[in-house]
């Protein structure tokens, strides 16, 4: 197990915030990340089991007194307001030459938020459940530049009013009996994400790959794939008599009919984030 990739348990997506037997945890707006320990070295491991140890130099300055370790967690970038933000730490991740890593360093530099731990000094501790996972990783990783340990919270309704005022990604509810599977996307852990919600006009059909461009107050907010497909045929009959030019990849539309959409957040350039369809509003 120990510097070899692994593939890591996954959640569920869940509507409303469990209660009896959870615990809860903030949804961190990074990559999955799995941090390797022997007692000499730190690897990185996406979730994907991709090595990006070398995108994050940072992290050969964490401090853990272990032989070894394995934490399963979030890497990510705060920005200027102490939030994570999706784009900055998916630059650091993409930064492919010396150079651009040196200066992600510099100017975006990555904190990795440990919320499990699967293994310590030479033992698998898969098979204990959550809440005895979680005592051992408190004592384990202590607070610094690099490295933190996502605190965990009783009550799920609380902590989602209080990110859903601060406009953070959601949270992540976990059985605290439950095992770590593996490979496994388990209905013992849910995530609950705080999705925006807006009213959008469609502006043109993207010709090859299906999309519908969206304006919103008169200003291009995205393109949105995630539409049903009783709602694009529809949508297909209408535009016809919409259409007000084409060039190679658009149709241009008369954007006078509206949606609402839901969406995960803006983008630095004021982009929605996977917006998805709900509903036409006439």
């Amino acid at each position: 197990m120990l510097n070899t990739p692994i593939k890591p348990m996954l959640m569920h997506k869940s509507d409303a915030v469990p209660t009896d037997n959870y615990i809860h945890q903030l949804k961190w707006d990074g990559f999955r990340c799995l941090m390797h320990y022997d007692g000499q070295q730190f690897r990185l491991f996406t979730r994907h089991q991709n090595e990006c140890t070398l995108q994050f130099p940072e992290m050969k300055n964490v401090q853990v007194d272990v032989k070894n370790v394995i934490l399963d967690g979030e890497m990510i970038v705060l920005n200027s307001d102490n939030v994570p933000c999706f784009e900055s730490v998916m630059s650091r991740f993409q930064a492919s030459n010396e150079l651009s890593i040196r200066r992600g360093v510099k100017t975006m530099p990555a904190h990795f938020v440990a919320y499990d731990i699967l293994y310590l000094n030479n033992k698998d501790i898969t098979k204990l459940p959550l809440k005895e996972r979680l005592d051992i990783l408190y004592d384990t990783v202590h607070l610094s530049k690099e490295i933190s340990a996502s605190e965990s919270y009783q009550n799920g309704d609380e902590l989602f009013h209080l990110i859903s005022q601060m406009g953070l990604e959601g949270i992540v509810s976990k059985r605290k009996d439950s095992l770590y599977h593996l490979d496994t996307r388990s209905s013992h852990w849910l995530k609950v994400k705080n999705y925006q919600y807006e009213t959008v006009s469609i502006s043109a059909l993207r010709k090859k790959d299906f999309g519908w461009s969206l304006l919103h107050k008169e200003k291009h907010v995205g393109v949105m794939e995630l539409v049903p497909s009783n709602e694009r045929k529809a949508f297909w009959e209408i535009s016809k008599q919409l259409q007000i030019g084409e060039d190679k990849n658009w149709i241009y539309l008369d954007p006078i009919v509206k949606c609402k959409v839901k969406f995960q957040s803006y983008t630095k350039n004021g982009l929605m984030r996977s917006p998805s369809f709900i509903e036409f509003i006439y």
